[in-house]
């Protein structure tokens, strides 16, 4: 397994960010599953040891990609809390999913929606896209594999 900042490397500058992947490298199960429609995934830990992200398979794929983001976040920061694992809701809240986890708390769940942001918008290359005069939030959601509303608050617009 692969630490993150050599994972990144790996991947720096390939738009879109490449989060599936990313998740892969990191020795990370990954499943695309039939879930029911407010919930948009979740991690838990495995009896091995490992961790295990799963994304509701019926979600759209922007939607996906910042589950996918989120879930990472948790595994990145959270770990030490995430006991058997925790889950998130369309709203990105823990209740009402599989893994109802107490010790999430918001801010927890806002440095993962945080997180998701950064990994799939980097500020630097939405900056030098838009400099280059790709300015239109539709296109550049686009290019990111994003919502038009992720990217709209991004460029904070």
């Amino acid at each position: 397994m692969a630490d993150f900042t050599s994972v990144m490397d790996k991947y720096d500058g390939i738009v879109p960010v490449p989060v599936f992947d990313i998740i892969k490298d990191l020795g990370i199960t990954l499943n695309f599953d039939a879930l029911e429609d407010n919930v948009s995934g979740w991690i838990e830990s495995q009896q091995d040891g490992a961790y295990r992200i799963v994304i509701n398979d019926s979600h759209p794929m922007t939607r996906k990609r910042f589950t996918a983001a989120h879930e990472l976040a948790h595994y990145l920061y959270h770990r030490d809390i995430l006991g058997a694992g925790t889950g998130d809701t369309r709203a990105y809240r823990a209740e009402r999913t599989p893994f109802a986890n107490e010790a999430i708390r918001p801010r927890h769940e806002r440095q993962a929606n945080t997180f998701a942001a950064n990994l799939l918008m980097p500020a630097d290359v939405v900056t030098t896209m838009r400099a280059s005069g790709i300015g239109d939030i539709e296109e550049l959601a686009e290019r990111f594999g994003v919502s038009q509303d992720a990217m709209r608050i991004r460029v904070g617009g």
